[in-house]
């Protein structure tokens, strides 16, 4: 997955589960994807959209949501 995906599914309604290691979505078959935080795709994300960039990413509770 590539950082505009991402993106796509956290705007609409995506979970990113820190603990796990999951990005939970309904449109995927199992329900999640793993996905980790040391992933290339995840660090454009968090550089593009977390506390340096847009500030739109926010953690509560270990998920990262999208505002």
């Amino acid at each position: 997955m590539n950082k505009e995906t991402i993106v796509k599914l956290l705007e609409s309604g995506a979970e990113f589960y820190i603990n796990d290691d999951k990005l939970v979505h309904p449109s995927f078959r199992k329900g999640f994807r793993k996905l980790k935080t040391s992933d290339i795709s995840w660090q454009a994300v968090s550089r593009a959209h977390g506390l340096f960039g847009t500030n739109r990413l926010y953690c509560e509770q270990n998920i990262i949501r999208i505002q």
